[in-house]
């Protein structure tokens, strides 16, 4: 967690504005103290951005556990309660929803940054879906450290972090949080693979999150190199959204091929989790 601190103490300015995801649970609960240890030496201002997803009798109780702690420890607290799904891809459509909340909380309060609690465990188990699913070469790298989205950014500076380290540290600091049930059922395909696979690949190699997060960064550097690339042919070939065959066919292969991903990127927002192999 040392790390993690170091992170962001280096990142964030003094007298700038964070909006942090908590759900509530251990690990955004370790990252919102973080925030508040940094919030005490470089005097941020730091929003507690919750979502109450509705899926759970218990929901309503771990928004006012949140909001109780945003409120003795005078921290800005902003919910949203998701009132109802329009389609059968909950986990798809909740993140869509939940990140279309943090930008509104982002604007509100013109912050320079959004933090999230997802870990090293988490990537691992990303990247391992996606390649079982069929992905973009983007979305084989699972999620960045650090995305810039224009007007802020996104930082996840628990990446190299397990979940182990995570649960230790808010025992050593007497953290409450919160369990969500649904984390471990087998109905949901990612505690499928944190139930079954992971422990195995934690046991053929304790620092496993290591390796998987050094696959992610390779990914993500050579995908950047493409993008540039891409960036000097498009104009050439696609604009108003009307794409010239002629020349596109002239193009290398792989350049086709990420001209239509950048297409599909624009029109699923980025949302990689809706974009695969068939596609």
């Amino acid at each position: 967690m040392q790390e993690a601190y170091k992170f962001l103490d280096n990142l964030i300015n003094n007298k700038d504005t964070v909006v942090v995801g908590v759900s509530g649970g251990p690990d955004s609960m370790a990252l919102l103290h973080l925030l508040i240890k940094l919030r005490d030496e470089k005097k941020i201002d730091v929003i507690c951005a919750h979502v109450n997803h509705n899926v759970r009798v218990e929901s309503e109780d771990e928004a006012k556990f949140l909001e109780a702690f945003c409120k003795k420890n005078k921290i800005k607290f902003e919910m949203m309660k998701i009132e109802e799904y329009s389609n059968d891809n909950f986990e798809s459509e909740a993140r869509i929803k939940r990140y279309n909340f943090f930008d509104n909380v982002i604007s509100k309060y013109k912050a320079t940054y959004l933090l999230t609690a997802h870990h090293g465990d988490d990537l691992v188990e990303t990247v391992l879906m996606r390649l079982v699913r069929g992905s973009t070469f983007k979305g084989y790298a699972g999620f960045a450290k650090v995305v810039d989205k224009g007007h802020y950014k996104i930082l996840r500076p628990l990446i190299n972090i397990t979940k182990d380290d995570i649960i230790k540290y808010n025992k050593e600091n007497g953290l409450e949080y919160v369990i969500d049930a649904t984390n471990v059922t087998d109905k949901y395909t990612r505690n499928r693979y944190r139930k079954n696979i992971l422990p195995f690949l934690k046991k053929e190699e304790e620092n496993v999150h290591e390796k998987f997060l050094k696959f992610s960064q390779l990914i993500l550097k050579y995908n950047e190199y493409i993008d540039n690339e891409m960036k000097k042919n498009i104009d050439s070939v696609y604009e108003d959204n009307i794409l010239d065959i002629d020349s596109f066919l002239k193009l290398d292969k792989l350049m086709q091929e990420r001209i239509i991903n950048y297409v599909m990127d624009s029109i699923y927002l980025d949302d990689v989790t809706l974009i695969n192999d068939s596609h």
